[in-house]
């Protein structure tokens, strides 16, 4: 990321894989014959060494992989919560009127240098992770073992690995950091009481800064 202001900018890589972790799905970028291309997919951070790599797996179908199995550089972005920001919301306005409206958002870009595998044991294990770190929540977890036999067998074949080393970890939280506490209030009360998708989570995260600033 070239742009984004310095009050913005999220460089805390736990709060960055924190927030990969929770959001999952990441659209990976790759560029083919000078042409951008972008497939989505489920991703997970996996610690190794002193660095961290990137999983998922695509349909063997999907011609993604046979690019990245001679080597590519990608950018994975997780895009989180975001959310319109009415400009009433402020206390400011009633004061002079000098605001206008704005989009808050969350995301996290990973770039790294994209490889492929076909090894079924490590698509097993890789299937396993994933599937535990998002069902931890479910009364009843799901897990592999649940298929009937064979049948998760015939799915390892039909799918190929991706892993990226990620070289470069960067995030951009924008939510309205560089104004007053009394508009940082009132835009979490507008979003909190909002039934637009995504406006609560939005509240809630700028909830946790509040506090987090509030130490």
């Amino acid at each position: 990321m070239s742009y984004p202001p310095r009050v913005f900018i999220e460089t805390r890589e736990d709060v960055l894989l924190d927030a990969v972790a929770a959001i999952g799905l990441a659209s990976l970028v790759v560029v083919r014959d000078g042409v951008p291309e972008a497939v989505s997919l489920p991703m997970i951070a996996i610690q190794d060494g002193d660095g961290w790599v990137l999983e998922g797996h695509v349909a063997r179908a999907n011609p993604l992989w046979r690019l990245a199995e001679r080597g590519c550089a990608a950018l994975a972005i997780f895009q989180g919560p975001h959310a319109y920001v009415h400009p009433g919301w402020y206390p400011t306005k009633r004061e002079h009127g000098k605001v206008v409206p704005t989009w808050n958002y969350v995301v996290v870009q990973a770039h790294g240098h994209l490889s492929v595998t076909h090894d079924p044991e490590w698509l097993a294990a890789h299937l396993a992770r994933l599937t535990e770190a998002k069902e931890a929540g479910q009364a009843e977890p799901w897990s592999m073992d649940d298929a009937p036999e064979g049948f998760m067998a015939g799915l390892l074949r039909g799918i190929v690995g991706l892993t990226m080393r990620v070289a470069r970890l960067e995030g951009v939280w924008k939510i309205a950091q560089h104004h007053p506490e009394p508009n940082r209030r009132g835009v979490i009360a507008g979003l909190a009481a909002s039934d637009a998708p995504g406006d609560q989570a939005m509240a809630a995260m700028m909830q946790q800064a509040e506090r987090d600033r509030a130490g």
